[in-house]
This record gives structure tokens, sequence and C-alpha cells, in this order.
């Protein structure tokens, strides 16, 4: 009985999801309203209240899903070019998720909790020599190379990745790498 009623709610999980993505071809996930979504995904209000409170959970449910796999990929990487590549690899593998992650609902918050990750585990002491003359400016640096890899990222994603995830990783990684030569 358990694993059928969680066929369900993963099934009705989902179904709410690709409502919300529809939709959000069409409008702003601030400008969704639970009537909409549910009557797009054809199921009951009393459904959905079931499992979110508000369309924006559906979101967080997704960059969840999103963090636990780039988490594994985080794990499993040992050196900082291969968590780049696997983590380009991974956005790329499921392009609707992303573009609606990372455009739609603003996904610099999700973005960034995956570098603060890479920072933990690949921390810039450990990948650079600082000296005294460099210390003040390694943090400055490093917020300069984690926002401007968000911004290559959802670039890439805004323009329907355009090119493989193997180049967007190789040009974040060339420039991460020289700004920590600096």
């Amino acid at each position: 009985m358990d694993l059928r009623k969680d066929r369900r709610v993963q099934y009705t999980k989902k179904i709410l999801r690709e409502a919300l993505f529809s939709l959000l071809h069409e409008r702003e996930l601030s400008e969704i309203t639970i009537t909409e979504l549910c009557k797009t995904a054809d199921v009951n209000r009393n459904t959905f209240y079931r499992h979110y409170n508000i369309p924006l959970d559906i979101v967080l449910e997704i960059e969840d899903n999103v963090f636990e796999k780039l988490s594994v990929v985080l794990r499993k990487s040992t050196n900082m070019d291969d968590v780049i590549l696997l983590s380009c690899q991974l956005l790329e593998s499921d392009k609707q998720m992303s573009k609606i992650v990372f455009t739609k609902a603003d996904g610099s918050g999700i973005l960034s909790r995956i570098l603060r990750s890479v920072r933990t585990n690949f921390p810039v002491e450990n990948q650079i020599e600082l000296t005294d003359e460099v210390k003040p400016f390694a943090e400055m640096a490093y917020q300069f190379g984690e926002k401007g890899s968000i911004a290559v990222i959802k670039n890439w994603i805004e323009n329907d990745f355009s090119v493989p995830a193997e180049s967007i990783a190789h040009m974040i990684s060339y420039l991460v790498n020289k700004l920590n030569k600096l």
C-alpha cells in the first residue's frame, strides 16, 4: 500500500510540476495562482494543499532536488574542473528544469548555494598560495569568480544551451584558474 501511495504522490507532484512549467512559459511565477495551476494540472485544490502551500514551494522543491544531485557530483569530484564540468552536464541533461529554476525563478540563490558548497569542499587556500599581499583580495576575487560563474551559467541557459556543456565548463574553469593565478 505504501508503494502505491508513494506512486500517487510522485505522480501528483509530477503533474503539478509540469503544469507549473507550462504556466511559466506564459507568465512570471508571482503571477501564477493556485487555482490556475490546479486547473492546468487537473487536480483539486485540496490535493495541491496536501503537498504545497504556494506555487513557489514547487520551485523550492525542484531547487532542493537539483542541489542534492549536484552535491552528489561534488562529493565524487576530486578537483574544481571536474565539479564545473559535471555540474554543467547535469544542468544540460534536464534543460526544462534548468530553465525554470535558473531563469524563471531567479536561480542565483541555488547557484550561490552550490558554489558555497564547492567552496567548502575546495577552499581557495588549498587551490592557490596566498601571500600576505594577496590575502586581503582573496575574498573579493572569490566573489568575482562566483558571481561571474553564475552570470555565465545563467546566460548559457537563457540562450537555450547554445554551446555544449563541455565548452561552458572549459571557459568557466579557464577564467577561474586565471583568476586564481592573480
